[in-house]
C-alpha cells in the first residue's frame, strides 16, 4: 500500500500536536465551539454557500505572484506596492483558514496539516514583512531577495492546503457525491417512528432521518455536509436540527442551513403515508 507524502511528513512531526493545540485555543474564541454565531458564519462562509477561505487567500497570493513579476520587471514602487497589500491581506486568509480547520482537528493529519500549513505562512509572513522593512531602507537586493524565499514557502503552504481541501475534504460537501432517489421508496413502517424522536433508515443507500411530529413527518438526509456528522443523533428544536459534532443547524421542513460551519443546506424529502409505510423521494430544491 502506497503512502502518501502528507502522511509520511506528519508521522515524523509529532512536535505539530502542540502548535495546533495552541493555534486551536487561539481560535476558539472567534471560530470555536462557543464562538458568535454571526462571527463564525462569516468567516465560515455559511452566507457565500461554500467555504470562504479560498476565495479570499487569493489575495495574498494574487499580490505576492504580482509582486515577484514587477521586481523581476524592474518596476519598484509597483512591486513594493503589491507587497504591502499582500501583508495587508493576510488577516482575512488566517481568519478564515482557522475557522475552516478549527473542527477538524480530531483527526492526526488533519489536525498536523494545518499546524504546519499556518507555519508556513508564518514565516511566509515574516519573510515578507522582512523584505518591506528592507526595501524601505533602501536594501533592495536583499528585499528582493527575502520576498523571494517568503515566496517559495507560501507555494509550499499551499501544497499542504491543497492536500487538506482535496485530500482530506475539509472544506468539501461530504454529501456531494451522494445520491438521494428522486423516485418513492419503501423505508418504514409508521408504527417504528416514536414522536420528536429522529430515526435513521436508508433510501436506496442514502441515509435519512424521519422524523414524526404530530401529523407531520419530516424527512431530511440524515449526513451533515460539513464532516458527515449524524444528524439523527443531533437536537431537536421546534423545527431545527442542530449536528451534534460541531453544530451546524439545519431546518427540518426544507433543509435550509441557518449555522454553519457547515456551507451547504441538506437534501429535503417529499414524504407519503400508504397504509402503514412511510414512503420518500428527494424534493424539489427551494
Amino acid at each position: 500500500m502506497r503512502t502518501k507524502i502528507a502522511d509520511r511528513l506528519v508521522a515524523r512531526m509529532p512536535w505539530l500536536d502542540g502548535i495546533a493545540a495552541g493555534l486551536k485555543a487561539a481560535g476558539e474564541p472567534i471560530v470555536g465551539q462557543e464562538a458568535p454565531r454571526p462571527l463564525k458564519d462569516a468567516l465560515v462562509g455559511t452566507w457565500l454557500g461554500h467555504p470562504l477561505h479560498p476565495a479570499v487567500v487569493q489575495f495574498p497570493i494574487g499580490f505576492w505572484t504580482s509582486s515577484l513579476a514587477l521586481d523581476l520587471a524592474g518596476q519598484a514602487k509597483a512591486a513594493d506596492l503589491t507587497l504591502a497589500l499582500g501583508l495587508a491581506s493576510t488577516p482575512g486568509a488566517v481568519l478564515t483558514g482557522m475557522a475552516q480547520w478549527q473542527d477538524a482537528t480530531t483527526n492526526e493529519a488533519p489536525r498536523r496539516l494545518g499546524a504546519l500549513h499556518a507555519s508556513l505562512n508564518g514565516v511566509a509572513i515574516v519573510l515578507y514583512g522582512a523584505s518591506l522593512l528592507q526595501r524601505r531602507r533602501g536594501n533592495r537586493t536583499s528585499g528582493m531577495a527575502l520576498a523571494a524565499a517568503g515566496y517559495a514557502i507560501a507555494n509550499a503552504s499551499a501544497w499542504v492546503g491543497g492536500d487538506l481541501a482535496y485530500d482530506r475534504a475539509i472544506g468539501v460537501d461530504h454529501t456531494a457525491f451522494q445520491q438521494p432517489p428522486t423516485d418513492w421508496v419503501d423505508v418504514l413502517d409508521e408504527g417504528s417512528l416514536v414522536e420528536g424522536v429522529p430515526k435513521r433508515v436508508r433510501a436506496k443507500g442514502y441515509p435519512v432521518m424521519l422524523l414524526k411530529r404530530g401529523r407531520q413527518i419530516n424527512a431530511i438526509a440524515a449526513t451533515c455536509p460539513h464532516l458527515s456528522g449524524p444528524l439523527d443523533k443531533g437536537a431537536i428544536d421546534d423545527d431545527t436540527v442542530t449536528c451534534p459534532w460541531h453544530g451546524s443547524v439545519f431546518c427540518l421542513s426544507d433543509g435550509k442551513l441557518l449555522h454553519g460551519p457547515a456551507t451547504a443546506p441538506v437534501t429535503v424529502f417529499d414524504v407519503r403515508v400508504e397504509g402503514e409505510r412511510i414512503f420518500v423521494r428527494a424534493g424539489t430544491p427551494t
